[in-house]
């Protein structure tokens, strides 16, 4: 899989969310880096730990980030919920779950904290699975954790990924 541009990053989330009544909330969510969320975005992840934009979101348009926050968006629509507290009661309705996501170059840091958050919430899902690409879009080795460059801080990717299929991989739960 590669993407239009070295920067460009796709991330393809994959979810399956269970309730105590009614339907299955299953589905994808592809998005591109750079695109805008439109709607509520409950995860901001962190800012950037270091260097000249220390303390700074530059996240925003990480589609790692918005898949999350879009999934958020679905299971609160399934709810009928559209107030945080109110929310906090009607969380026990999601009895299981499970979410595959795939990126191009894997969650920064600030979105690998989106999914910790995401799960913290959500510790009936039984299931997060992270995909990346080993390989960049010219063929080069990614490492399992990636430095980042340029303006961009943090690294990419999670330490402990192991291999599978080809890419790097790192099961959350």
């Amino acid at each position: 899989m590669t993407t239009a541009a070295a920067y460009d990053n796709r991330a393809i989330l994959k979810y399956r969310i269970s309730f105590t009544a009614g339907p299955d909330l299953e589905g994808t969510i592809e998005r591109m880096s750079g695109t805008t969320v439109v709607g509520s975005t409950y995860y901001h992840g962190l800012p950037e730990p270091k260097g000249k934009f220390a303390g700074q979101y530059r996240h925003d348009k990480d589609p790692e980030r918005q898949t999350v926050n879009l999934l958020a968006n679905a299971v609160f629509e399934r709810l009928g919920c559209n107030d945080d507290q109110y929310l906090a009661e009607i969380l026990t309705q999601v009895t299981g779950g499970s979410i595959a996501l795939y990126s191009d170059k894997g969650p920064c840091h600030s979105c690998r904290a989106v999914l910790k958050q995401f799960l913290q919430d959500y510790p009936m899902i039984t299931s997060c699975v992270v995909t990346y690409r080993k390989t960049d879009g010219r063929g080069r080795p990614i490492q399992a954790l990636e430095p980042a460059g340029g303006d961009l801080y943090g690294s990419y990717g999670y330490e402990d990924a192991v291999e599978v299929n080809g890419n790097w991989c790192k099961v959350l739960r």
